[in-house]
């Protein structure tokens, strides 16, 4: 038996919803990802490691792939169709489009800064832009 496809969406929401929630949970785990990986550790032997930095390395690379892996995962698997109605698709496009403005601001407050642009212009810039969120 087929899913119903929700009347109150149409396919062109569900398709962008879709889109930008991959994108968001893709960004979700390069940030997970890059947070707790111990890149650290890295340039180090492994002789001069203790033991409890060892453990705390192989720890935070397991929980580093694995939240990364569950959230790729989650990314490329799209939920089933009775679940992608308007609320669904506003929430995550709005959250999309949220994360796509503070990565804008904060490359531009970036540019700004180091074009010589004064800090206090750069941060009035990027308080709009958070207001604009809110």
């Amino acid at each position: 038996m087929r899913a119903k496809v929700p009347t109150d969406s149409s396919r062109l929401e569900r398709g962008c919803a879709i889109a930008l929630r991959s994108f968001v949970l893709l960004l979700v785990a390069y940030i997970v990802f890059h947070k707790v990986f111990p890149f650290a550790v890295l340039d180090r032997r492994l002789g001069e490691l203790t033991v409890g930095e060892f453990l705390l390395a192989m720890v935070r690379t397991i929980s580093a792939t694995a939240a990364a892996a569950y959230l790729v995962f989650k990314a490329f698997r799209t939920p089933g169709l009775p679940e992608r109605d308007r609320i669904w698709c506003e929430r995550w496009s709005g959250l999309a489009f949220g994360a796509i403005a503070v990565l804008t601001g904060s490359i531009l407050v970036f540019l700004l800064e180091s074009k010589g642009v004064v800090m206090p212009i750069a941060h009035a810039i990027a308080a709009r832009i958070l207001w604009l969120l809110f």
